[in-house]
């Protein structure tokens, strides 16, 4: 844009006879700004979105690290598109809703309890080293420490459902208002989330504790309470029927 500007000034000198006064530089530079604006405002919005991939890229890749968010997003990995080294599959989700679920889940347990799980998985995260450096991931899934606190985690959210439709419709605003850019042609370019993308996440991420509470309900009692139960009974009910 810089060297785009200093052209048209010499181009400008030139035909005032080498030099510009200051009055006369500042008419040419109004004039670039009010004739070029249109043409270059896609570029900058291109780079915008680009520079905003890119930081969310790299912000999210560096909570892969932070075993809290990562344990969570395991159980419905296999809803993102394919992506070379990574899970992924079905399609159903898009990545791009990754900032918005955190926040979501963060909201919906609140920060004592996000700082309560962040130690618990630090303290897993040190039980699995990987040789060469950082953490061994599979070890880590499979740690049952991890299983169970992913589900005292999941035991809050369904908590917050109690007015599932009302809950339904801010998660998928709250997603949605913060979905990072798309690619132009991108498979998600358009994607939001909506209520089928809503069910296919939650029953995802509850289909451990969906098939438990069916099982073995006196365990689910036993361990989190009558209340607790009956919260994820009615959460789970909610998913199992036809969407509305």
């Amino acid at each position: 844009m810089i060297g785009h500007f200093a052209t048209r000034l010499e181009v400008e000198a030139a035909k005032a006879g080498g030099s510009l006064t200051t009055a006369q530089i500042r008419a040419v530079a109004q004039h670039f700004v009010e004739s070029e604006q249109s043409r270059f405002k896609a570029y900058y919005q291109r780079a915008w979105d680009d520079c905003t991939r890119a930081r969310e890229a790299l912000r999210w890749e560096g909570a892969r690290d932070q075993p809290f968010e990562r344990i969570l997003m395991r159980r419905f990995a296999h809803l993102f598109p394919p992506r070379s080294g990574d899970d992924g599959g079905e399609g159903i989700l898009s990545r791009r809703m990754i900032p918005g679920f955190h926040m979501a889940i963060d909201k919906m347990i609140g920060p004592t309890l996000f700082g309560q799980y962040t130690r618990r998985c630090a303290t897993i995260l040190e039980r699995h080293p990987r040789d060469g450096g950082g953490h061994d991931w599979r070890a880590i899934h499979a740690d049952p420490e991890a299983g169970m606190l992913a589900d005292e985690v999941l035991m809050v959210v369904a908590h917050t459902f109690s007015d599932f439709r009302k809950r339904r419709a801010w998660f998928m605003d709250l997603v949605n208002s913060r979905l990072t850019p798309a690619r132009a042609g991108a498979r998600d370019e358009y994607w939001q989330m909506d209520e089928t993308a809503f069910a296919a996440l939650m029953r995802a991420l509850f289909a451990d504790l969906g098939s438990r509470v069916h099982a073995d309900p006196a365990g689910i009692r036993t361990r989190w309470g009558d209340a607790a139960h009956d919260a994820l009974c009615r959460f789970i009910l909610h998913l199992e029927r036809p969407i509305t």
